[in-house]
């Protein structure tokens, strides 16, 4: 995909119509557009979210869209047309995308809406023969997929979020849906849910009785887990949305002066309030482990002691083990001569009276059995002794770590409360722990929600066996639930692959990620995504070798997050150069917004020499004092077309009353 050519009229300080071409220029790939804060760099970005979306990133999402300007120079009950035009080229095609909205003038500034946007989309395909789309938005989003989008048109400021921890489900759909793996995601949902529901409604219309009863609470049961496991996969997008607004108020209050220490203090309390949760999930788990196989020792203490008060009596009564040995017996009568020194002639008295001891001894085999026997009694004593110790050892453990972490949770608010009473800080921290209560808030509803539906879900398997018992009924049931079977095996096979795919592509990023990385990075770092998908960046610390960095940057999370959108559109053009059954990838463009503000001047300059080669298209928007420097030496090497935004203020006392924003080719600094 390449952007050639986009038209705005009347969006936000963009009054009447303005247009911009860029480059295609495979040599001379990238576009600048120069703005200072408030020209309207962030408007021109979300003109692309709007034509292509109909959604936009404003505070007011897409209310105030139309131009102030456009509004008071309507004649009264005209109608105002704001519209965006896109032409780009995919695949061999060329299009154009254009979404309007109509407001009708009223009194003052005051326009009214007249319906919703509408969106077109033409093209000239291959053969050169033009088309207009029925269904122009499902086809742009499988050109360039919606929940992508962020990763092609996005503010560089803030793309920083995406090193967060929290922020490990946005990779992973990320993987997925840019590398074509949602097909899979796709495949296994209607398996599991359309394709053996209708099989299920279909044994059901040729069953009768109890098996007609058995199908129907086998479908309410297979809805109320498909219900909740929407609910869940909401609450934790919700609670994963609510994590990185906390991380993001954490950085904000990194920077203030007064409170910079508490938050460091807090961070580090906070982190390990977090080992001592996976130390008692370890602790927990040793413990279940544990009870489940050892537990029975717990009950058996009485017939212990009976079988081995029997054992001994038997002990006692010589009768258990033998006082001679049969072999010990034969062979003194091979060697000729008793112990006491009396010859043993064959066939004398001596040889007879011997001979008849053994006929008193018990059987060898039942000997061991007893040896054995006793032996383990003794052993299973000593284990039933381990396994009361282990559990106390356990819960001991388990009550200090309840302990440290009430301790640290006490610490922990005492600081929030000295840093809520601090001014600067007051309203982030308020926020933050509206948030904290959100996060918990989803999380509880996540672990209630689980438990449930492991419940149903287990319920499901035994209606599935009482199926099964009545499955003789006719043949149609038969083959029906055969065919059901048959789609869910199918399923868990693509849920397989699908993870396996998932995995192999995670990890072919992250050498990727840590190979762009580590050519910016000044420090002996190194980047990866590890095996929960979050965006890491470690280092070595002598004896205690590979650990996290914690306290990471601003523009170390910014230079991180750049990297992973660099490796993931790369990857996606070389899937697309090979494509597989379920990889397609894709070319796309890159349109950034302020991508240097957080960078000191050597970031800026090894980030600026690393851009071009991000993809095949970058459009980049930059300040004045962006631009200056190192930015503008090594952005001008592939340098294809530059423009800059014009920014009119508002003048109270003179004819022009309203802001307004025009475009001229060129850099005029």
């Amino acid at each position: 995909m390449k952007l050639k050519k986009l038209t705005i009229t009347n969006f936000r300080q963009f009054y009447g119509e303005v247009s911009i071409s860029f480059s295609i220029d495979e040599k001379a790939s990238v576009t600048v557009i120069h703005g200072e804060n408030g020209a309207g760099k962030t408007s021109l970005l979300n003109s692309f979210k709007w034509v292509l979306y109909g959604t936009t990133d404003f505070d007011t999402n897409n209310e105030n869209l139309l131009s102030e300007k456009a509004i008071a120079e309507a004649a009264p009950d005209s109608t105002i047309v704001m519209s965006v035009e896109l032409q780009f080229e995919d695949d061999g095609a060329a299009y154009t995308a254009r979404r309007e909205q109509k407001f009708a003038k009223g009194n003052g500034l005051h326009a009214e809406s007249l319906g919703q946007s509408v969106l077109s989309l033409i093209y000239i395909d291959a053969a050169g023969l033009s088309q207009r789309s029925s269904n122009p938005g499902s086809q742009l989003n499988q050109i360039l997929p919606e929940d992508m989008h962020s990763y092609f048109f996005f503010n560089g400021e803030r793309i920083e979020k995406l090193a967060y921890n929290s922020a490990s489900t946005q990779v992973r759909d990320a993987i997925r849906s840019l590398m074509g793996l949602n097909i899979l995601d796709r495949a296994e949902s209607q398996l599991k849910n359309l394709v053996v529901r209708h099989f299920n409604k279909e044994a059901k219309e040729n069953s009768s009785g109890k098996m007609a009863d058995l199908y129907d609470q086998h479908s309410s049961l297979t809805d109320r887990i498909q219900e909740k496991g929407e609910k869940i996969t909401s609450w934790k997008k919700n609670q994963n949305e609510v994590e990185i607004e906390i991380e993001e108020i954490d950085k904000r209050l990194d920077s203030i002066k007064g409170i910079s220490e508490k938050q460091k203090m807090r961070k580090e309390l906070e982190a390990q309030i977090e080992q001592i949760k996976k130390d008692k999930s370890i602790e927990s788990s040793s413990l279940n482990k544990n009870i489940t196989e050892r537990g029975f020792l717990a009950f058996i203490d009485v017939q212990l002691n009976e079988v081995r008060d029997y054992l001994d009596e038997m002990r006692i009564r010589g009768e258990m083990p033998s006082k001679v040995k049969s072999t010990f017996i034969d062979d003194l009568i091979e060697l000729g001569k008793c112990i006491c020194g009396q010859p043993l002639e064959p066939g004398s008295s001596c040889v007879k009276t011997l001979e008849s001891y053994k006929t008193t001894i018990q059987d060898n085999g039942v000997e061991e059995q007893f040896m054995a026997l006793f032996g383990a009694m003794s052993h299973l004593q000593s284990e039933r002794k381990a396994l009361f110790s282990n559990i106390h050892s356990s819960m001991d453990k388990l009550n200090d770590l309840k302990t440290r972490r009430k301790d640290l949770l006490g610490r922990i608010d005492e600081l929030g409360e000295e840093i809520l009473s601090i001014d600067d800080s007051s309203k982030l921290e308020s926020r933050r722990v509206e948030l904290k209560e959100k996060s918990k808030e989803y999380n509880d509803k996540c672990v209630i929600g689980q438990h449930q539906k492991s419940d149903w879900e287990d319920e499901l398997k035994e209606k599935e066996k009482e199926i099964d018992k009545e499955l003789a009924n006719t043949s149609q049931a038969d083959l029906s639930q055969r065919r059901k079977q048959l789609a869910k095996e199918v399923a868990d096979t693509i849920a397989e692959l699908h993870e396996a795919m998932a995995h192999q592509v995670r990890a072919e990023l992250s050498k990727k990620v840590d190979g762009t990385f580590q050519k910016i990075m000044r420090k002996d770092y190194w980047a990866e995504i590890d095996k929960n998908f979050t965006l890491m960046i470690y280092k070595n610390i002598e004896g205690h070798g590979k650990q996290p960095v914690l306290e990471k940057s601003t523009g170390e999370n910014q230079v991180t997050s750049l990297c992973f959108i660099s490796s993931i559109v790369n990857s996606a053009k070389e899937k697309a150069n090979n494509p597989s059954i379920f990889q397609k990838g894709g070319i796309y463009p890159i349109v950034m917004d302020s991508p240097f503000g957080a960078l000191d001047p050597e970031y800026r300059e090894k980030v600026a020499s690393f851009i071009p080669a991000l993809a095949d298209q970058v459009i980049v928007m930059v300040s004045k004092s962006q631009w200056r420097g190192e930015v503008e030496k090594e952005l001008s090497k592939r340098l294809g077309k530059q423009y800059t935004l014009k920014y009119h203020k508002p003048d109270r006392d003179g004819e022009q009353r309203f802001e307004y924003t025009n475009l001229e080719e060129g850099f005029y600094g």
